[in-house]
C-alpha cells in the first residue's frame, strides 16, 4: 500500500470532489470510508470537543466545522463543544482571546441547521497532565475539557508553512498543553498525541492555502477535497502527500514518525494524486528560518501577514515584503528569507558560543521528554553496571594520581576518576543531598527527565532511567558549532552506612553528540566529620567537523593538557555545585525562558523613546550645546570672536 501502510481495516479516507460545496457536504462519506464511528457511549451526557485550526488567515471552513457539528448531534451527542487556543502567533498579531478568533473565522455557536455547540477557550480550565513521569508533559497543565471529552475531534485546515513545510493536525495537538519556550512544540504534539490522542482527524483542503507561507497570508487554491482518518499522525502523512512533499518535513510529523511510527493495519481509501499547481516555500528557505531560531520564526510569520496589525517597525518589515514580492515574486521572497534566516543564524550561533562560555547564566534551561522506553531493559541490565565500570577502573590502576585526577584512553575514549574530600559530615551530606539527582548536580546541566523504575523499601529509587542535556564539552567547542551534550541512560542507585553510588550507562543519544558517557557518582564517608565525592566514568563525545578534520590524536602533546584541562574545570565547578547543594545555596546556570513579545514590538518602543526625545531639542543643538554663547563677529578668516563676560572682567580686575 502506498505510504509504507498495509492492507487492512481503514484508517484514512480522501474524499474529492468538482466544486469546494460538493466537499463540504462529503464529510459524511470521509468519515465511513476512513472507518469513523461517531456512536456516543452509553452514559448520559457525553461530550464530543472538536479542537478546531482558528488561527490567522488559514482558519477552517466554518462550513466543515457546521457539518461536523450536525453529524455529531445526529448521532445522539447531547454535548458538543468547539474549542481553540490563542496561540503565540495569534498574540503577536495582536489577538488576545478565542472569542475574536472564532468570530474572525465565521463560528457562531449555532449550525445553518440551527444545532448550538458551545464555542470553548482550550485554557480557560486546566487540569494536571494524567501521564506518566516519562512524559514531557509531566508536571504540566492541559485543557480539562480535552482531558475530559468522551470524543476527540481534531480539525485542521490544508496550509503550507514557512518553517515546517505544512500544517496539519499533529501540530494543532500541541494547543491541548500550556507550556513555554523550553519545550519544543514537536514533543509537545507528539506527547499529546501519545497520551491524549484524538480519535477523529479531519484536514478541510476544500480550499487550501499554499504559496511561501499558506499560514500566514491565505492564498486561496480550490482543490476541492477532506482527509479523514481515526489518527492524527496518519491524516497529516496522507495531507502531506498530496501536498507533494515529504511528510517528515514537519517536525512535529517528523519527531511522531520517529518515536511513534504509523499505526498498523491501517489503509488509506481514495486518490493520493497531488494537489495541482501547489507551491511551498523551498527547502533552503525552510531550513535557514528554523536555523534563526524561533524568535525568527515568529517574526518571518508576522512579517508576511497582510493585516494592518502591528507596531511601526513590524509594518515596515511588511512594506518591504509586499516591495519585494512585487518585484520578483515569491521566488524572490523565499530568497530573501533564506538570506535572511541564515544571517540571523549567524548570529545566533554567535551569541550561543559567547553565553556558553562567557555568559551561563543566559542560556536558556531545556525541558525534554525521557527519549527512551525503559521497559526495553530488564532489571539485570540495570544491576550489571557496576560490574561493567569495574573493567574501567581497573585501567586506571597504574596511572598516576595528580592532584585528585588521574586518566588514560581506551579507543578515542577517556577513562578518568577526579575526587575531592568536603568538609560535611557524611549523614548530613546525604540527607540534604540526593544521590539519585547526581547526575542534574553536575556543571553546565541544561535539563532532562529522570524517571524512577524501582524503589526500595524506605522509597528511594534504585534503578532509574534519565535522560539529561549539558552545554558542549569543553564549553569552548560552542563557538566551532559543537553540539550540546544530550543522552539517555539507565541508572543503578545503591545505599550503604557509609557509602552512596550512583552508576550509569549511556543508551541513546538523540543528536548522536556522545558514544560514551557512562560512569558512577559516589558519596563516602572520610575521617574527620567529612564526605569525599568520587566521580568515574568513560567520555566520548562527538567532536566538531573542523577538530575532526585537525585530529589532535596526531598531536598528543597538545591533546593532553587540553584533556586534563576541560577535565578539570568541568569537575571544580561540579564540587562546587554539590558544596552548593549542601550548603542550600544555587547552583544551576541559566535561566527559565520566557515567551517575550515580538523583537519588533521592542524596537517600536525604542524609536518612540528616541522620537520624543529628539521633539524635545533638535539633534543639531544637542550636539552644538544650546547654552553656548553666540559670536559677536567671524572675519574674513572664519575666526569666531565673542565678548568677554562680567564674571570673567571682575576675575581679571581681582
Amino acid at each position: 500500500m502506498a505510504l509504507g501502510l498495509r492492507e487492512g481495516t481503514p484508517g484514512a479516507a480522501v474524499v474529492r470532489a468538482d466544486s469546494v460545496d460538493e466537499a463540504i457536504r462529503l464529510v459524511r462519506d470521509g468519515l465511513r470510508d476512513a472507518g469513523v464511528d461517531l456512536k456516543p457511549p452509553s452514559k448520559r451526557r457525553a461530550s464530543a470537543v472538536m479542537l478546531a485550526g482558528l488561527s490567522g488567515p488559514a482558519a477552517v471552513e466554518p462550513r466543515v466545522v457546521d457539518e461536523l457539528v450536525d453529524l455529531l448531534c445526529e448521532r445522539g451527542w447531547t454535548s458538543v463543544a468547539v474549542a481553540g487556543a490563542c496561540t503565540l502567533l495569534d498574540r503577536d498579531a495582536g489577538v488576545g482571546d478565542v472569542d475574536a478568533l472564532a468570530a474572525a473565522a465565521g463560528l457562531t455557536g449555532t449550525t445553518a441547521a440551527g444545532n448550538e455547540y458551545a464555542l470553548v477557550d482550550l485554557h480557560s480550565e486546566l487540569v494536571p497532565a494524567p501521564v506518566p513521569a516519562s512524559s514531557v508533559l509531566a508536571d504540566r497543565d492541559v485543557s480539562k475539557v480535552w482531558v475530559d471529552a468522551a470524543l476527540r475531534i481534531v480539525l485542521a485546515r490544508s496550509a503550507s508553512d514557512l518553517a515546517d513545510g505544512y500544517a496539519g493536525c499533529l501540530e494543532l495537538l500541541a494547543e491541548v498543553v500550556v507550556a513555554g519556550p523550553e519545550i519544543s512544540r514537536a514533543d509537545l504534539a507528539v506527547e499529546v498525541h501519545r497520551r491524549l490522542p484524538a480519535a477523529v482527524a479531519v484536514i478541510d483542503a476544500t480550499v487550501s492555502s499554499h504559496g511561501i507561507s499558506g499560514r500566514s497570508r491565505f492564498e486561496p487554491l480550490e482543490t476541492c477535497a477532506l482527509v479523514v482518518a481515526d489518527d492524527a499522525l496518519l491524516a497529516d502523512v496522507v495531507i502531506a502527500r498530496l501536498h507533494g512533499q515529504d511528510p517528515a518535513v514537519s517536525r512535529p510529523v517528523q519527531a511522531a514518525l520517529r518515536e511513534i511510527g504509523l499505526p498498523e493495519g491501517r489503509s488509506i481509501v481514495g486518490d493520493l494524486t497531488p494537489f495541482t499547481g501547489w507551491l511551498t516555500a523551498p527547502p533552503l528557505t525552510r531550513e535557514a528560518v528554523r536555523a534563526a531560531g524561533p524568535v525568527a520564526e515568529r517574526v518571518a510569520a508576522a512579517a508576511l501577514r497582510r493585516d494592518d496589525e502591528g507596531d511601526p517597525v513590524l509594518a515596515a518589515l511588511r512594506q518591504g515584503v509586499e516591495a519585494v514580492e512585487e518585484r520578483g515574486g515569491e521566488a524572490m521572497l523565499a530568497a530573501g528569507f533564506a538570506a535572511l534566516g541564515y544571517g540571523a543564524s549567524s548570529g545566533r550561533a554567535l551569541l550561543d558560543a559567547w553565553s556558553t562560555v562567557f555568559d551561563k547564566g543566559r542560556v536558556g534551561r531545556i525541558d525534554v521528554p525521557l527519549g527512551f522506553d525503559p521497559a526495553g531493559y530488564d532489571e539485570a541490565e540495570y544491576e550489571a553496571i557496576p560490574a561493567y565500570l569495574a573493567a574501567f577502573e581497573q585501567l586506571l590502576a597504574g596511572h598516576p594520581r595528580d592532584d585528585g585526577l588521574h586518566w588514560t584512553y581506551l579507543d578515542g575514549s577517556v577513562v578518568f576518576e577526579i575526587s575531592r574530600l568536603l568538609e560535611a559530615p557524611y549523614e548530613e551530606f546525604v540527607e540534604r543531598v540526593d544521590i539519585s539527582r547526581g547526575i542534574s548536580l553536575m556543571a553546565d546541566y541544561l535539563g532532562g527527565r529522570v524517571v524512577p523504575i524501582k524503589q526500595d523499601e524506605l522509597g528511594r529509587p534504585i534503578l532509574q532511567a534519565e535522560r539529561n542535556l549539558y552545554l558542549p564539552q569543553p564549553n569552548y567547542l560552542a563557538s566551532w558549532g559543537g553540539l550540546p551534550i544530550d543522552v539517555c541512560k539507565i541508572e543503578l542507585v545503591e545505599y550503604g552506612d557509609d557509602m552512596q553510588r550512583l552508576s550509569w550507562r549511556t543508551v541513546a543519544s538523540p543528536n548522536d553528540s556522545a558514544t560514551y558517557d557512562d560512569g558512577a557518582l559516589t558519596f563516602a564517608a572520610a575521617p574527620g566529620e567529612r564526605t569525599r565525592v568520587t566521580v568515574m566514568g568513560r567520555q566520548l563525545f562527538t567532536l566538531p567537523a573542523f577538530w575532526k578534520a585537525v585530529d589532535l590524536d596526531r598531536f598528543p602533546e597538545l591533546k593532553a593538557p587540553l584533556v586534563e584541562d576541560a577535565y578539570r574545570r568541568f569537575f571544580t565547578a561540579t564540587f562546587d555545585n554539590l558544596e552548593a547543594c549542601f550548603e542550600g545555596r544555587d547552583h544551576r546556570i541559566g535561566r527559565d525562558p520566557e515567551h517575550s513579545p515580538l523583537p519588533t514590538e521592542s524596537a517600536s518602543l525604542l524609536l518612540e523613546v528616541a522620537k520624543e526625545w529628539l521633539a524635545e531639542e533638535p539633534v543639531g543643538d544637542r550636539l552644538r550645546g544650546s547654552g553656548r554663547p553666540q559670536p559677536v563677529l567671524v572675519d574674513a578668516h572664519g575666526f569666531r570672536h565673542f565678548s568677554g563676560s562680567s564674571s570673567d572682567s571682575a576675575r581679571r580686575r581681582s
